[in-house]
């Protein structure tokens, strides 16, 4: 437990240092966008295929990847039916709150967490590849029928769109050049040359603290729950769906369905704790649903997640 506990320490430390940076203009404007950038299209990716290449495929893809789909999609379920049901809220703006309470923010923070907590930041391999790959463009046609924008025209060219970006997602490449190496290396015994390895090598160890760097600065200029635009109790409801409720349900999932214990399901319960993504104010933003909860949601789960995090970190690790 006390390696654990050190480990998310570690991740403080590093954010608290970022967010002081930023406050103090050190880096100056624009630093945010281009390190964020430089982690998710470089550092991230050289880090999975680095991981991947000597992973263990049937420990990273098994119940891992189960318990993730089962989790996001039971609780973003629940936000989504307490949004129509309750707050009689209409149907676009309780798809964004169902991503909102179920969309984890696997890369910039999740990546760092999984590495420094968990010791293995593959670990959110699987939530990763759900969200980009599934959950995420599905929900973004579900975003497109509802507003009511979509033709037939229209619809095929988003479909279109949605393909591409995945295809094209780096997390998604270094995945598949990962997982290829992985299996060539099971089969034939083959690495990756020391000319290729030791480059990818040394950009995957940027990509743990500059991202929470600039998570860190990220949250330096940032106001959130604002009186007279927040939807206050939709943010704070989705948040603890996604801070709270969503790693009881993965550890539920993982102890009493797939019986986990240990390592493995801190593992999960973890992953199902990270805040919400960057991600799911994109995709409000692109249909213009929503963009205040999404935003003040992706603020306020992250500080309750560090707090979750610590709570899972004590009594499972």
């Amino acid at each position: 437990m006390l390696d654990v506990l050190t480990g998310f320490l570690v991740v403080v430390v590093l954010i608290v240092v970022g967010f002081t940076v930023g406050r103090m203009r050190v880096l100056g404007p624009g630093a945010v966008h281009t390190l964020t950038l430089f982690v998710f299209s470089v550092a991230t990716p050289a880090l999975l295929v680095d991981v991947l290449a000597h992973a263990d495929l049937g420990q990273v893809f098994g119940v891992n990847l189960a318990v993730a789909v089962a989790g996001s999609l039971l609780v973003g379920a629940l936000a989504f039916a307490g949004q129509r049901l309750l707050a009689r809220r209409p149907v676009p703006d309780s798809l964004v709150t169902m991503l909102a309470a179920s969309y984890c923010n696997g890369s910039n923070l999740g990546v760092p967490i999984a590495a420094h907590v968990l010791g293995n930041p593959a670990a959110v391999l699987p939530v990763i590849i759900f969200q980009v790959a599934v959950y995420g463009p599905l929900v973004v046609l579900a975003l497109d029928l509802a507003t009511r924008r979509t033709s037939p025209d229209r619809t095929s060219s988003l479909v279109r769109e949605l393909l591409s970006g995945i295809v094209r997602n780096p997390l998604i490449i270094a995945a598949v050049v990962g997982v290829a190496v992985a299996l060539l290396h099971d089969r034939t015994g083959f690495t990756l040359p020391q000319v290729v390895a030791e480059p990818v090598s040394l950009l995957a160890g940027a990509a743990v603290p500059v991202a929470l760097l600039a998570f860190g600065m990220s949250m330096a200029d940032v106001t959130v729950l604002d009186r007279a635009t927040s939807p206050r109790r939709s943010v704070l409801a989705a948040a603890v769906l996604k801070s709270v409720v969503h790693p009881v349900v993965a550890a539920a999932l993982g102890a009493f369905v797939f019986g986990l214990s240990g390592p493995a399901l801190l593992t999960v319960t973890v992953v199902g704790a990270l805040p919400t993504a960057q991600n799911v104010f994109t995709y409000a933003h692109r249909f213009r649903v929503g963009t205040v909860l999404a935003r003040d949601t992706g603020v306020v789960s992250t500080g309750l997640s560090l707090v979750s995090i610590a709570v899972v970190a004590a009594l499972l690790g």
